[in-house]
């Protein structure tokens, strides 16, 4: 430990619990560190505090050397009345030595600003020139005869050193040895100088002396010892802060990439979105004139055999374009560019459409085809009709695509969830072969199908029940299956629609206002000592027409209530100083039972025990934080109806 420079209690290593998990590098594209800090996890806190206090000392150097040296000329020419320059002529040749040792020490330590590593040397340097110092002082007391002179001399000498004692608490608090060790150079020499002097006045002017000295040593030690802790957590908060700094940076590069792999994400989507659209166009161009001729040579005189060849065209022409508005839609769902078009339909007429386009392809198949409608089905509803015709066309079209014998089933019907919305509810039942347990997790991923086989045997990409379902989603409802291997499946599709507003709106559907806030005339006072807690608290309270009064802790609460008028006091329970709980306590006590003010704790404490320590403080009302405006409110006008009239 080098002497004259901090406790030995006070020399630790951070913490590894106040270090991030990657410490900032030195490389040169780490940011840039502050003075005298270096991070690493064995970073020296300690070394690096007392260093900033090394440098504290040196900022106060040269105020107290120009006053040393004023001091002991202006001692050195009151006292050389006596003509004995031999005495006092070597004393100021020392003390003015001294001093020009120190301004030089000033002036080469804000010449070099040397680093951390080079504090001790300039410590002991300093160190050594105040012990110089204060030897010299010391012996003033003896060198010179004023004690023996008048009074007034005597008095003025002894406060002199007294003054350079008490001065140096601020200069030397970096080095609390050096510090103790000063005060004794000046401070015994005096009090022994009083003790041989004699009689009681001497005796008790020693005492004192000495008592002095011991409150200041004391004095010293405690402001040296907050001053390094009170550095030291500055240093630590700026290690933390520079290592936050370097993650924060590490991230942001990061986000810098992920955002450009995202953009470059969106743009192959993109790119993939405007190639299929282009392709799509592509291909139902000649979709179109291929589709037209076959229907087309539908009407014509056909054979038999001829006709079978034509339906077999048509439905390859149509699973085809099925195919390409099943992949296009599921594109602009990935891309999250499908919109939605609400507008009233009737849900019967898309049941109905649904039904008439399918009946064919049951028929074809030989299967049953069956539509049933609810009797309570809404004349007409709000919605994109176009997507629900779809998610109905794919339900179908699936079950009908997967069903040999049997029947086809399409039930709608509805539930009414309030006066102005429905849920329409589609059942789509078929007796085809059904899907199996395993392979229910898979079948609403796209490009799957519930059997590797199914794809060859019954064609199709596996993007009808994906989009169905997303599209189910986008409506805001969802898409349900029950099934049973070999003996059919149930799909049901729910999608709450808003009913349009008939012309003539019914009782009791007008659209609903918003509470008014209330309007008050009270004078409140905000105690709260957090800036962003009272900026909130102003802006609510200024919702009511409030201008509030502010007091930022205990004590100040007090003494403006005892001074002004307030009907309500909004109180923090945690404060600086006097806590809420004692500060509505005195309040209670100042004004007395016959003032009607209002107390509200405002407290981030919400646990019931607290609640009655708040109310047995003298509180009316208790706020958990966050306030709601609302609670606020209802709060304020709870407190007003109680008040009783001033």
């Amino acid at each position: 430990m080098r002497p004259g420079l901090a406790l030995d209690s006070e020399s630790r290593k951070l913490p590894k619990s106040t270090m991030p998990a990657h410490a900032p590098s030195s490389t040169p594209e780490a940011p840039s560190k502050p003075a005298g800090v270096v991070s690493g996890p064995s970073f020296d806190v300690g070394g690096t505090a007392r260093a900033e206090l090394v440098r504290i000392a040196y900022r106060e150097l040269r105020g107290t050397t120009a006053a040393g040296l004023a001091m002991a000329i202006g001692l050195t020419a009151l006292a050389a009345s006596d003509g004995e320059a031999l005495r006092w002529g070597p004393w100021l040749a020392l003390m003015v030595a001294n001093g020009i040792y120190r301004l030089a020490l000033d002036r080469g330590f804000r010449r070099e600003a040397p680093a951390d590593p080079a504090m001790p040397v300039w410590g002991l340097r300093l160190a050594t020139a105040a012990l110089v110092s204060g030897i010299g002082w010391g012996a003033s007391i003896w060198i010179f005869s004023t004690l023996e002179a008048a009074p007034a001399l005597a008095a003025g000498h002894v406060m002199l050193l007294i003054a350079l004692i008490a001065g140096s608490v601020q200069l030397l608090v970096a080095m609390p040895r050096c510090s103790l060790a000063y005060l004794g150079l000046i401070g015994l020499p005096v009090a022994a100088r009083l003790l041989v002097r004699g009689g009681a006045e001497g005796q008790v002017l020693a005492a004192g002396v000495l008592i002095f000295l011991a409150y200041l040593a004391a004095a010293s030690r405690r402001q040296h010892h907050t001053l390094l802790s009170a550095i030291r957590a500055r240093v630590e908060r700026e290690i933390l802060t520079e290592q936050l700094r370097a993650e924060n940076g590490r991230r942001e590069a990061k986000e810098a990439e992920l955002r450009e792999a995202r953009i470059q994400a969106e743009s192959a989507s993109r790119a993939k979105g405007e190639f299929l659209t282009i392709i799509g166009h592509e291909i139902r161009t000649p979709m179109n004139g291929v589709l037209g001729m076959l229907r087309i040579i539908r009407d014509t005189p056909l054979s038999e055999v001829q006709r079978n060849y034509l339906r077999t065209a048509t439905d390859s022409a149509e699973k085809l374009l099925l195919l390409l508005n099943d992949v296009l839609d599921f594109t602009r769902l990935e891309a999250g560019r499908l919109e939605l078009h609400p507008a009233p339909f009737p849900p019967e007429a898309v049941a109905r459409g649904v039904a008439d386009l399918m009946y064919a392809r049951a028929r074809d198949k030989g299967l049953e085809f069956k539509l049933q409608l609810a009797d309570d089905l809404p004349a007409a509803v709000v919605g994109d009709a176009a997507r629900l015709r779809q998610t109905l066309g794919n339900l179908v079209g699936n079950a009908i695509k997967f069903t040999e014998r049997g029947s086809i089933r399409l039930a709608v019907t509805c539930n009414r969830t309030s006066e102005t919305q429905v849920e329409l509810l589609f059942t789509v039942t078929d007796t085809g072969i059904g899907i199996d347990s395993a392979s229910l997790e898979r079948l609403f991923k796209p490009f799957s199908q519930a059997d590797s086989t199914l794809g060859r045997r019954y064609g199709g990409a596996g993007l009808g029940l994906a989009i169905s379902a997303r599209l189910a989603e986008a409506m805001g409802g969802g898409l349900r299956v029950q099934t049973t291997v070999d003996r059919g499946t149930t799909f049901r599709l729910f999608v709450p629609c808003p009913l349009p507003p008939s012309s003539q709106p019914s009782p009791g559907t007008a659209p609903a206002t918003p509470p008014s806030l209330p309007r008050l005339s009270s004078r409140v006072l905000v105690v709260e000592d957090d800036p962003v807690n009272q900026q909130v608290i102003d802006l609510f309270l200024r919702k009511f027409d409030l201008s509030p009064r502010l007091a930022v802790d205990g004590e100040s609460a007090v003494r403006m209530v005892a001074e002004e008028t307030f009907d309500i006091i909004l109180m923090d329970c945690q404060l600086p100083g006097m806590d809420g709980l004692e500060a509505t306590r005195q309040i209670r006590q100042r004004i007395g039972p016959g003032h009607p003010v209002r107390i509200l704790a405002i407290t981030a404490n919400v646990g019931p025990e607290f609640r009655e320590q708040c109310l047995a403080a003298g509180m009316d009302d208790f706020l958990p934080k966050p306030v709601r405006l609302e609670a606020l409110a209802a709060a304020l006008q709870r407190s007003l109806e109680k008040s009783p009239p001033a």
